[in-house]
């Protein structure tokens, strides 16, 4: 049985790049996926919600990657490594890039864009790390975390560098399993060396 969500998804992910955002329209969308223009629109009424429809799905494999609730039983430094390979393979994702590089090549036209993108997206993304951070701060293994969202950009940040932007420049392509696991290894240290409590 088609997933006809995931089908929008996945051809309005190939119409933005071949369109642009304002070029492609949801008749676009319902031709090539089929289907009626009414059931595309039970699921996304709008462009702006396939937007978000589709960085939800980039949430979404950062998460499954790295669930929240797994790491209760992970040390500070093992659920680090697991949050930021998670993070790091979710930003290098084809979908990922493709919705990057549809901002950058849109933002003239469509400001709005890139607010729908960062709202699901890497919004989403920090408010879930302060959080943990907050949780493990309390439990006594890091400490004197002046300001969360700083605290979640210096991870975040060391982590993804301008990898992303490579990738969807088309001058690099997505790190290796092994560099992904060296890169994040290296931030875990310095952010343990700043905000560790227990010895890491």
């Amino acid at each position: 049985m088609i997933d006809r969500r995931a089908r929008y998804l996945e051809i309005a992910q190939e119409l933005f790049a071949e369109n642009g955002f304002v070029g492609t329209t949801m008749d676009m969308i319902v031709a090539r996926a089929g289907g009626s223009k009414a059931t595309l629109y039970k699921y996304f009424p709008s462009k702006d919600a396939l937007i978000a429809g589709l960085m939800d799905e980039v949430v979404n494999t950062i998460s499954r990657q790295a669930p929240m609730p797994d790491l209760d039983g992970m040390t500070i430094d093992q659920a680090l490594m697991k949050i930021g390979l998670g993070f790091l393979q979710g930003v290098s994702s084809p979908r990922a890039v493709a919705l990057l590089r549809l901002c950058l090549g849109e933002y003239g036209r469509f400001p709005e864009l890139s607010r729908v993108v960062w709202e699901h997206g890497p919004a989403v993304t920090y408010a879930n790390f302060q959080r943990f951070l907050q949780e493990r701060e309390q439990a006594g293994e890091i400490g004197g975390i002046e300001d969360y969202q700083f605290a979640a950009e210096q991870f975040i940040a060391a982590i993804v560098g301008h990898i992303q932007l490579k990738v969807a420049m088309g001058i690099a392509d997505p790190p290796s399993p092994e560099e992904c696991e060296r890169r994040v290894a290296s931030v875990v240290r310095t952010f343990l060396a700043r905000y560790g409590r227990t010895g890491q």
